[in-house]
């Protein structure tokens, strides 16, 4: 790869001359309205934005390693924790740890998970988790730091979870299994009853990756959406993942990862004595941190309080009614059934991969499902006028489609270089390695 690197300025500019191109590259970005069904940024509702930014701005200098030199800082991560084990039903025995987001969260629960396997099957010298083809690639990712092997079983054809191949899929070597709720490509929660009846017969750690669903789903539930059970009120869960920063929306990044109790927590945590400066203790993997995020999400549990929360989901199913609805209407066009705030379109008679090109040209940004194709939306309170431009922008783009006009494709993917010129240099430079077959 030919590059220049970019220098620093010999000379500084002005305050006014730096914030200027700022705030002109800001204007470069995806209006937040048009990034919202694809989780560029969770920004609820507009009345509690200046909240959260300036609670941020107040702690973004305060280094959240440091919490328990600091009584306010230590009261909010105590407030925040003891909120998220109180939705996710955890009781006076449960524990909570803060991260950074879904992977640290994962990643943690996975790791305490070997832990006690070690502890209590040390037979198992190549351990093995359970886990459906559905589950998100953070575990896949957790999994090859940690040398755990993840046994994958398929969907059924209408793409549930096949309970009778997790359960055969225990083997010698497992130690536990993941569910989610939801998950990621098709936005249903998983039976995480039955997993925990298989977790527990086979005496297994069960872990849930609720890092979409975890701190909207309580609140579903309390408006009588029908759900299925997947926090500790079901046997055999140990551990939950749970992003603050998405349905919680406090500022990225910020997550939390929830134990049944200390005798889960306990192969959590990671204390170093071999250095010079006595015990090293974090909250988990990442040592240094802004405060800013938990300034910012404790402010808002207290403006919105539990009736704000249950009004943003208000607001979120309604928008998902409608966007089902206009779905619906639209010949070619399915809308799948979700349990929660995600939503995907497929099609039956002509390339999604089109409605999704169509819908770019028009400024959205959207996000798909490889297998089976579909657009990917992660709902968001939204504006009025831009809910009616989305619903009138789907209609246009298929009426195109099928009159030929719409010939471009776009990308179904979690990720991916669409144009390499506006590509980061890191990726770019992913792409040759993995090109070249470089062996790291």
């Amino acid at each position: 790869m030919v590059e220049t690197l970019y220098k620093l300025p010999v000379e500084g500019s002005s305050y006014e001359a730096v914030m200027d191109q700022v705030i002109a590259l800001r204007g470069e970005m995806t209006d937040g309205q048009l990034g919202k069904l694809a989780s560029t940024s969770f920004q609820g509702q507009n009345e509690m934005q200046k909240l959260v930014h300036d609670a941020f701005v107040e702690f973004m200098d305060w280094n959240g390693l440091f919490s328990f030199r600091e009584s306010a800082a230590a009261k909010m991560e105590n407030d925040v924790l003891d909120i998220c084990i109180d939705l996710l039903n955890g009781g006076e025995a449960a524990r909570a740890n803060l991260t950074v987001g879904g992977t640290e969260s994962n990643f943690s629960g996975l790791h305490a998970m070997r832990g006690w396997a070690r502890a209590t099957k040390p037979h198992i010298k190549q351990p093995e988790i359970v886990a459906p083809y559905s589950t998100h690639s953070t575990v896949h990712k957790t999994a090859k730091y940690l040398d755990i092997r993840v046994v994958t079983v398929p969907q059924k054809d209408d793409l549930s979870v096949d309970i009778e191949g997790i359960r055969e899929a225990v083997g010698p070597n497992t130690i536990g299994i993941v569910g989610s709720a939801p998950n990621w490509p098709y936005g249903t929660v998983d039976p995480i009853e039955e997993f925990g009846q298989i977790a527990i017969k086979a005496d297994l750690w069960l872990h849930v990756d609720a890092c979409v669903g975890g701190y909207i789903l309580p609140f579903f539930r309390e408006l009588g959406v029908e759900l299925p059970f997947y926090d500790f009120t079901v046997p055999g869960v140990r551990s939950i993942s749970a992003d603050l920063h998405k349905y919680g929306y406090a500022p990225k990044p910020c997550s939390t990862i929830l134990w049944r109790s200390q005798a889960e927590q306990q192969y959590h945590f990671m204390p170093i004595n071999e250095w010079a400066c006595g015990t090293y203790l974090s909250q988990g993997f990442v040592g240094s941190r802004t405060m800013g995020p938990i300034a910012g999400i404790w402010a808002l549990m207290h403006f919105w309080g539990r009736e704000g929360y249950l009004e943003n989901a208000k607001h979120i199913l309604r928008l998902k009614s409608i966007i089902v609805r206009k779905v619906e209407s639209i010949e070619g066009l399915v809308a799948w059934k979700t349990d929660g705030p995600l939503q995907m379109i497929g099609a039956d008679d002509f390339d999604i991969t089109l409605v999704v090109g169509g819908l770019e040209k028009k400024g959205w940004s959207l996000l798909g499902v490889n297998v089976p194709p579909a657009i990917h939306l992660t709902l968001d309170v939204m504006e009025e006028e831009f809910i009616e431009k989305f619903t009138a922008d789907l209609e246009e783009v298929v009426e195109g489609i099928r009159s030929g006009e719409i010939t471009e494709e776009g990308l179904l993917t979690y990720g991916g270089v669409g144009d390499k010129a506006l590509a980061p240099k890191w990726l770019l430079s992913a792409l040759e390695i993995f090109e070249q077959g470089i062996d790291s």
